[in-house]
């Protein structure tokens, strides 16, 4: 009996893994947007940008928290005034005991075209592969209890779980806007809306019944740097829906610049230290920290939880690292460097 009744509520939350859709998460969302928007790829000081990061999330509430880890590459091409960008991406979540992971491997493209001077708008597509799996070996079932310990070497005699990987491979597409413009000197904005999963397709592992639902984002960043100000302000913000979840994150960073580009080089021989303090409405509080020299950026951030799961969690929530470099082979940037 108790082994029907625990194998009743896995499968449910199979089931029922449509309603609850892991998605890609970050909190330092601002510092690669092309993972929120495929139109925002090549928009970069530099004509390569390399990025990565790993995120760990609830620790404390669970001996296998959710893992997470990306990578990417963008770059611009026929810069000419109006240009074309193009990146890759690589997306790994696992959680839980079954390892239960989502891989996705996706391309942007976009055309973006010059509306005036460091004024662009951008529309960009994004085909790509989605992948879950479960892996049926880091389960362990009642009558594989020996009385001291579980022996996976006994069968399970689980018709449903009787391969070793339970998996679904898709096709996925996404589509987005975006409009980057400097409007002077001292200020410059970022918008975009974009589509992710819009094919729908199925992901349910167990039944052919549950789609991905889609996920509408929208996004935006200000950079305020005030005239002969060493310090630039870069509120932001970004939200979601995807079927009944909704998000959004607002906050700002404080960039402090240490050393100014010369002449010569520009934006590569600066040297900035970063703070931010964000809000994930209703789920966390967010801080961080970056650095950057020459190019090369390193930054961490941590939430602290402040949901319904404070009891469980402590208010621990997440911690988060990345890495970028951005390379310059024709010395010239996207629109004023200094206040990238």
């Amino acid at each position: 009996m108790l082994k029907k009744f625990v194998l009743g509520l896995f499968v449910c939350g199979l089931a029922n893994s449509a309603s609850a859709q892991q998605d890609k998460h970050f909190s330092m969302f601002a510092e690669s947007p092309m993972y929120l928007n495929p139109a925002s790829a090549g928009f970069s000081p530099g004509q390569l940008q390399l990025f990565t990061n790993f995120r760990m999330q609830w620790t404390s509430a669970s001996d296998n928290p959710f893992r997470t880890i990306s990578g990417s590459a963008d770059w611009r091409m026929f810069d000419r005034g109006s240009f074309i960008g193009a990146g890759i991406n690589f997306y790994n979540d696992v959680a839980g005991d079954g390892q239960y992971s989502i891989n996705e491997i996706t391309v942007p493209i976009n055309y973006a075209i010059q509306l005036s001077k460091d004024n662009h708008l951008s529309i960009g597509l994004q085909p790509g592969w989605y992948s879950r799996t479960l892996l049926n070996s880091a389960l362990t079932w009642d009558n594989q209890w020996t009385g001291t310990e579980f022996n996976t070497a006994i069968p399970s005699n689980e018709a449903l779980f009787s391969q070793p990987n339970l998996s679904v491979n898709k096709f996925d597409l996404s589509a987005g806007l975006y409009w980057y413009a400097h409007l002077s000197k001292e200020f410059r904005i970022s918008l975009g809306i974009a589509g992710h999963h819009l094919t729908k397709q199925k992901i349910n592992i167990l039944t052919a019944d549950d789609k991905l639902f889609r996920k509408l984002t929208i996004h935006g960043q200000l950079a305020i740097n005030r005239t002969n100000s060493n310090v630039t302000v870069l509120p932001a913000f970004f939200g979601f829906v995807q079927g009944s979840n909704m998000e959004m994150t607002v906050g700002s960073n404080f960039r402090f610049l240490l050393r100014g580009a010369s002449h010569v080089t520009g934006y590569w021989e600066e040297i900035a230290l970063s703070f931010g303090t964000y809000y994930r409405i209703g789920d966390a509080a967010i801080v961080n920290m970056m650095f950057d020299i020459s190019g090369f950026t390193v930054g961490g951030s941590y939430d602290f939880n402040i949901s319904g799961l404070t009891p469980a969690t402590n208010s621990f929530g997440g911690f988060e690292v990345f890495l970028r470099y951005r390379m310059n082979f024709q010395r010239r940037g996207l629109g004023n460097p200094s206040i990238h």
